[in-house]
């Protein structure tokens, strides 16, 4: 029975890596506030339709980024302020990761979130950062956009990243 256990053990200790929630890391901070009202940041779910997009949960509702659009309960707001620093990506089993900041000033929505969610993996974030180095290089035509705005859409496809610093 003794080594059963030991088996047992041995098996939970070489099994995957706990999700960073479970270890003590939050996978969203900041602040968010609804009308003047602070709202606690519970988790964020990154997931995609063509594109990569995010949906962070708190206590007074759910936010959703993507496509270039911030939704709040479900519904599109237009935003005085939409800044954002961010890259994810669809995995071939189907799942996504996303990691970015968002600043936002949207109606009665205020916040300023850092965003890591998916369990992103180490080859997955050095795949982002040479992506977004790749987007910066010198001679690369710029996006014809805003002037600050990223090179690449905040729509971009898997493993792509946005900055609002070219």
């Amino acid at each position: 029975m003794r080594g059963w256990l030991a088996v047992a053990w041995l098996a939970g200790a070489c099994g995957p890596a706990e999700p960073p929630a479970a270890r003590g890391q939050r996978d969203v901070t900041g602040t968010l506030t609804v009308d003047g009202a602070p709202a606690q940041l519970v988790r964020c779910r990154p997931n995609h339709d063509v594109n990569v997009f995010v949906e962070v949960d708190t206590t007074l509702g759910t936010l959703r980024f993507g496509d270039g659009k911030l939704s709040w309960q479900g519904r599109e707001q237009v935003c005085q302020k939409l800044e954002r620093r961010w890259g994810g990506g669809i995995r071939q089993d189907g799942t996504a990761y996303f990691r970015g900041t968002l600043s936002v000033r949207c109606g009665k929505l205020a916040g300023d979130l850092a965003l890591d969610c998916g369990q992103m993996s180490l080859a997955e974030g050095a795949e982002l950062a040479r992506n977004r180095a790749a987007a910066k290089a010198p001679g690369r035509p710029a996006s014809g956009g805003a002037p600050g705005a990223p090179e690449l859409p905040d729509h971009a496809p898997a493993g792509s990243a946005g900055s609002p610093n070219p």
